[in-house]
């Protein structure tokens, strides 16, 4: 299965996405910073990265180009990078969330779900998936929180490297579906980003949610 792109991304919310190669030089700084940072690393099971921006951007941009894998770049109300979402190992029926939200002023007030939200609309109405899954750790309450704020179910913990627990995770497209129906979670227009007034009715009204992180 290819990864193409829709036409116009989804935006949630504050939150809109952008292909990954399309990141300016600041907002790769931004990625590079994250990516480095030693609790952030911690709660996604990977060591910090050593690599030096120049070869992270080429190792991440090869990445994008792949066709399981579909990465994009978290933009805030105000076009601010600050963390990055992905479906990866991407196949006919199903494939794996992953989401770092990298700028700490940002954690706690509801930009993960919102996120989380747009890829969803790819995965689901883009790539016609059955079913999303992901996984986290069981010390990472927080992202479980936002994760099943979704609608994301936990379906087994398992023994991780390190003493940790994996919490493990997944999303129907029926679920996902009535949940929007239901109004749990509306789903995201396939257009560019809503006009300041939109948004700024939208914060009048929206229930914030933690993302711890993620």
């Amino acid at each position: 299965m290819t990864a193409a792109f829709p036409k116009a991304l989804p935006h949630h919310g504050r939150v809109r996405l952008t292909p990954i190669a399309d990141l300016d030089t600041s907002a790769w700084r931004r990625v590079a910073a994250h990516f480095r940072d030693p609790e952030i690393a911690f709660l996604n099971g990977t060591p910090p990265n050593r690599m030096p921006l120049w070869l992270l951007r080429r190792v991440l941009r090869a990445d994008a180009r792949r066709r399981d894998r579909a990465t994009f770049g978290i933009l805030d109300e105000r076009s601010d990078y600050i963390g990055t979402v992905e479906l990866y190992d991407i196949r006919p029926h199903e494939a794996t969330l992953g989401i770092i939200i990298g700028e700490r002023s940002h954690w706690n007030h509801g930009y993960g779900p919102e996120a989380i939200a747009c890829i969803l609309t790819i995965a689901f109405d883009e790539l016609d998936l059955e079913r999303v899954k992901l996984h986290t750790y069981a010390d990472n309450p927080r992202a479980q929180a936002a994760f099943r704020k979704i609608g994301f179910r936990e379906l087994r913990r398992v023994p991780a490297p390190g003493g940790r627990v994996d919490v493990q995770m997944d999303l129907s497209r029926a679920v996902w579906t009535d949940r929007a129906w239901l109004g749990a979670v509306p789903l995201p227009p396939l257009a560019g980003p809503p006009p300041a007034e939109a948004r700024a009715a939208e914060s009048l009204t929206r229930e914030e949610v933690g993302d711890g992180g993620t």
